[in-house]
């Protein structure tokens, strides 16, 4: 059976060998090399990509053998410097397409690409996961007049807590008009686990205290 391996899935996986190996095997171009080269349709984003675009930038001025050394293949190689260089640069990258080519190279075109992967996520698991997306976020905490407490505010604002959220340590009190101050207080989320819009509704919700409440500044970490 035919190969058939989404091109930005593709690019996502070799981008990330390629961040640690400077070919597919070896310290030295190979056949393999020449065989992933010729099945890309086109170059890859070095924006997107650039540890990707880095191996391919390297094996398009490599001159490749004349024939392949794989014993099921004996067909001749395209010379990288032979392949047009703006050839496809239009192709929606979303396509499909053959990965290696007819189905006699599908056992040895699946263990190159099998030992790609496999590689790939051996780095990625000694690497280990991501750290977690984070937002600084500061409110502006208008209280209703200028008898409102705004130390007692502040407690019950540090009340609401809730997994990925950690308040700041300081809080400010800045004066607005006619001797009212607001209350000037920040904290740290994770993206993925707390929303600031329920943050907001808290804080209204102490409708005693609380006249407005305004986000002055998101920052990501």
């Amino acid at each position: 059976m035919t190969t058939i391996v989404d091109v930005t899935t593709l690019s996502i996986v070799l981008n990330g060998y390629f961040e640690d190996s400077s070919f597919i095997t070896g310290a030295q171009p190979t056949n393999d090399d020449f065989e992933v080269f010729n099945a890309l349709p086109h170059a890859p984003s070095a924006d997107k990509h650039p540890h990707l675009a880095r191996w391919y930038k390297t094996i398009a001025n490599t001159e490749a053998p004349a024939k392949c050394e794989h014993p099921a293949c004996g067909c001749e190689v395209i010379k990288s410097n032979d392949k047009p260089e703006q050839e496809n640069e239009n192709k929606d990258e979303d396509e499909d397409f053959d990965l290696f080519g007819s189905d006699d190279e599908d056992s040895e075109a699946e263990e190159i690409k099998a030992k790609i992967v496999a590689d790939y996520k051996a780095k990625k698991a000694q690497k280990g996961p991501l750290p977690a997306a984070k937002t600084t976020v500061v409110y502006h905490v208008k209280p209703w007049d200028i008898d409102t407490d705004l130390d007692e505010l502040e407690t019950k604002i540090r009340g609401i807590q809730m997994d990925g959220l950690v308040w700041g340590q300081v809080a400010k009190r800045t004066h607005v008009a006619f001797g009212i101050h607001r209350l000037e207080i920040y904290n740290v989320v994770e993206d993925e686990k707390v929303s600031v819009e329920d943050i907001v509704e808290l804080i209204e919700g102490f409708v005693d205290h609380v006249q407005s409440v305004d986000i002055a500044l998101m920052s990501k970490i």
